[in-house]
């Protein structure tokens, strides 16, 4: 049986609602039972290249564990404002965002789940606010600490991590350059949710980037319908690419105000789910992670970097089963 999503036109259970924190506008998608009452509030950060309809295969199982649903769309994409310069983007500022938005809709705890980027920033998020969340599920990306050191990116790939070559060349400004118009867009999103060429060629290698030459020979990715990437195209061709890619460009900003938190550890209840097959993210990234989140639950799932639209059913069982064994579950440490 077909996991049941939001339909991204004219689902009755959903709303966008917009509200501006610390100077700037906040769009979020807003989904809850129908009687209006929710036990807690769950807030869903999405990654790059995503938006907050990334979560909607998570939302309808999340509403009808009696959650109410705030998935925003991050800063620089889709309706949410997108400032030029990149310092705005960085994880304090948008944990600062994050908390603020929280405030303005009544919650001074929440749950928080995030999938790349977005898992980054939830890691950030508990720490710098961490009396603002009570639960926090990551999908893909693992912990990283705060740097005592700074590494610049060039220095990271050369010294053992190719995999993240790619993001040399998002930080770059070339891409902005080359991808412009909706059609542009729609291409690229196809090479990075995994669309082949009729070579079966793919267009994004982990170590170089997106294949320029490739993307415009790209066939439509299997994970996404015709309407949901034009949808995609749509909402990021509001304020074009470059808002996105400036999380690519906050290294060094990241690590001078997080110069403040190096001691802190993450003490709440944490579930990360691993995907098995992610290029950019291989799973000995995740071993250490126990040794710096005490309450950690640790699951995996056999899927590429796309694994909230790749495996659904198994990921929403993974995170219920959580919810209900870890938050929901009288007589627990951590339960809401």
């Amino acid at each position: 049986m077909p996991v049941d999503k939001i339909r991204i036109s004219g689902d009755p259970r959903l709303r966008y609602q917009s509200a501006t924190v610390n100077d700037h506008k906040y769009t979020y998608l807003l989904s809850q039972p129908e009687s209006g009452k929710y036990r807690a509030t769950i807030f869903l950060i999405h990654g790059f290249p995503d938006i907050s309809m990334g979560w909607r295969y998570q939302i309808p199982m999340l509403v009808n564990m009696g959650l109410r649903v705030i998935a925003p769309d991050c800063l620089g994409y889709g309706r949410t404002d997108a400032p030029n310069d990149h310092v705005h983007y960085s994880h304090k500022r948008c944990a600062d965002d994050i908390k603020a938005l929280a405030n303005h809709l009544g919650e001074s705890k929440v749950i928080l789940g995030g999938h790349d980027w977005g898992a980054a920033l939830a890691y950030r998020i508990a720490l710098w606010h961490p009396d603002l969340i009570s639960h926090l599920f990551t999908v893909c990306v693992p912990y990283a600490r705060p740097m005592e050191r700074y590494v610049s990116l060039e220095e990271l790939v050369a010294n053992g991590a190719p995999h993240f070559a790619y993001q040399i060349q998002f930080a770059s400004g070339d891409l902005e350059k080359a991808i412009r118009s909706k059609g542009e867009i729609h291409q690229f999103l196809s090479a990075l949710y995994g669309g082949r060429t009729e070579k079966r060629e793919f267009g994004f290698d982990a170590e170089k980037g997106v294949l320029l030459d490739k993307m415009p020979h790209l066939k439509q990715s299997r994970l996404l319908s015709e309407e949901e990437l034009d949808y995609y195209s749509t909402e990021f061709a509001r304020n074009g690419i470059h808002g996105p890619l400036n999380w690519y460009r906050t290294r060094k900003v990241n690590y001078e105000e997080e110069l403040a938190i190096l001691g802190r550890r993450i003490e709440i209840p944490v579930l990360f789910i691993q995907a098995l097959k992610d290029e950019a993210l291989p799973p000995h990234l995740g071993k250490s992670m126990a040794k710096h989140i005490p309450n950690l639950t640790l699951k995996q799932v056999n899927t590429a970097h796309w694994a909230l639209w790749e495996k659904p059913e198994e990921v929403n069982d993974i995170i219920a089963t959580w919810l209900k064994d870890v938050a929901f579950t009288e007589g627990r440490p951590g339960k809401l």
